[in-house]
Formats: structure tokens, C-alpha cells, sequence
């Protein structure tokens, strides 16, 4: 909440924990830190401890001189008002709809059933959300009179399918990936540019060996290029670079293809 300082939350941590575990020898409870008071005390302009000291005393005083007209329920009333960042509420309710659906989900579950479970539930959804924008694969093929097959026989083209792949390849996109090369038109090269591939895991690399065995079959050679640093050393330790073959992956897409197609000049990509 405060941009101008770092907050070290591994402070904070280990002094609750030590606390905490010295607390119970004098008779007392273990307790936590929360935001309420803090959120106060920098909505108001405090920057020391002395501020928490302060607002400390004067909580005890009001809640013991009002104890009998409910002032601590106003109190908290307030408090919560305060702590809300409404611009941020009306950022996302105006942007990312699905981020706005968590938010109202949290928040119900908050005042019908407890913050615990509310915490419990939002971060569930929050990792289901995830997990679905994860999962939302871009796979654009190059068509066939694209810049890449400038000046290379007509032939040529009908013979190599490109495919561009945009996003990391894990569990959520790895059937998505399968199926929907499994569908392309048999052809004698299948080039993927990987180069906004930023990770993958071993689910997508089970997808991309299943590829690779199931273009084997069909006497189609699969070509890699642009790999980034990450995704080829897991290629390489799980053994499927090798059955690719280095000779098949490349830097760029120009390249692969003066590999592979008979001597013609290919117009810069």
C-alpha cells in the first residue's frame, strides 16, 4: 500500500513466529497481524511505528469510553470503507470481467459463510481462471503463398505446412496442441516456430513426442526453429531432441527452409 517503501515480509513473519512461540510461557494467545489497522494507519498518513502505538491507545479509549453504544461496530464499518481501493475495484470491473467474477465471489463468501473459507474458495477460482487462460493455445498456420515460400517452386508450398505456436505448452493446451495437428493436411515437412514458446512442461512434451511418432508414421519430417534456452534443455533431457534430431531444429524459419527446399533464393522473412 505504501509504492515508496518495500515492505519485507519475511520480517514480519519471523517476528509473529518468534512471538507467537515465546507468547503461551506468559499466559497469552497466539495472534496474527491484520490489515484493518495497518490499512488506517497508512490511509491516514502514518509512516513510524509510533502511528501503530498511537492508534493502538486511541482504539482502547474509544472502545472502552463507547463500549455500550456499539462504537466498535461503526469503527470497523469505517475501517473496511477505508480499506477499499475503488479505483482498483473499477479498473477490473471495467476490464478483465472474469478477474471482476472472483472478486464478487470472494466477497460473498466472505459475508455469507467466513473469511477462511472466502480465502479458500477465491483462490481456487483464481487458479481455475488461470489455468484456463493458460490453456488458450495460439496456433496460426502460415498460408501457403506467404513471404517465406517467395520464390521457391509451386510444389514446395503444398509440401510444407508452417505453424506458428503462441504460448507456453503445458497441461491446460497439450490435447488442444495434439488434435489440432493431428487434423492439418498430410504433407511432407511440418515446421513449428516456437519462438513465443516461453515454457513447457512434461505434458507438453508428451504432446509434442506424440506429434513427432505420429508424423514418423506418415513419412512426414517434423522441423523445429526458434527454440528458447529453456524449452530446448528439456528437450534434450528428456531425450526427444535427440530423436528429432539437431539437425532439424533451427535459429529461423528462412533458414530451415534453404535446408529443405531445392536451391532457390527465398526473399528475407
Amino acid at each position: 500500500m505504501s509504492v515508496s517503501d518495500r515492505h519485507n515480509s519475511d520480517r514480519e513473519l519471523i517476528g509473529q513466529g518468534l512471538a507467537n512461540m515465546i507468547v503461551p510461557f506468559f499466559g497469552g494467545i497466539p495472534a496474527t497481524d491484520a490489515i484493518a489497522r495497518t490499512a488506517v494507519n497508512v490511509r491516514a498518513g502514518g509512516k513510524t511505528r509510533l502511528s501503530g502505538v498511537i492508534h493502538g491507545v486511541a482504539l482502547a479509549l474509544i472502545v472502552s469510553a463507547f463500549a455500550p453504544l456499539a462504537a466498535r461496530a461503526g469503527i470497523l464499518i469505517i475501517t473496511s470503507i477505508r480499506m477499499m481501493e475503488w479505483e482498483a475495484i473499477s479498473l477490473i470491473a471495467h476490464t478483465t470481467y472474469a478477474d471482476f467474477g472472483v472478486m464478487i465471489l470472494t466477497w460473498l463468501v466472505t459475508v455469507c459463510f467466513d473469511l477462511v473459507l472466502a480465502v479458500e474458495v477465491g483462490l481456487i477460482a483464481a487458479g481455475m481462471l488461470f489455468i484456463k487462460r493458460m490453456s488458450e493455445l495460439s496456433l496460426v498456420k502460415m498460408p501457403e503463398d506467404s513471404v517465406f515460400f517467395s520464390g521457391a517452386p509451386l510444389d514446395f508450398g503444398k509440401q510444407v505446412a508452417i505453424y506458428r505456436i503462441d504460448g507456453p505448452m503445458f497441461f491446460g493446451a497439450a490435447s488442444r496442441f495434439v488434435s489440432f495437428l493431428q487434423d492439418a493436411p498430410e504433407v511432407k515437412f511440418l515446421k513449428l516456430r516456437m519462438r513465443y514458446v516461453p515454457s513447457m512442461d512434461s505434458t507438453g512434451l508428451v504432446a509434442l513426442e506424440e506429434i513427432y511418432h505420429d508424423l514418423q508414421r506418415h513419412d512426414c519430417q517434423l522441423i523445429l526453429s526458434g527454440l528458447r534456452p529453456e524449452v530446448e534443455q528439456l528437450l534434450q533431457r528428456s531425450g526427444l531432441l535427440k530423436e528429432i534430431g539437431k539437425e532439424n531444429c533451427f535459429d529461423n524459419t528462412e533458414y530451415a527452409l534453404r535446408q529443405i527446399m531445392p536451391p532457390q533464393q527465398l526473399v528475407e522473412a
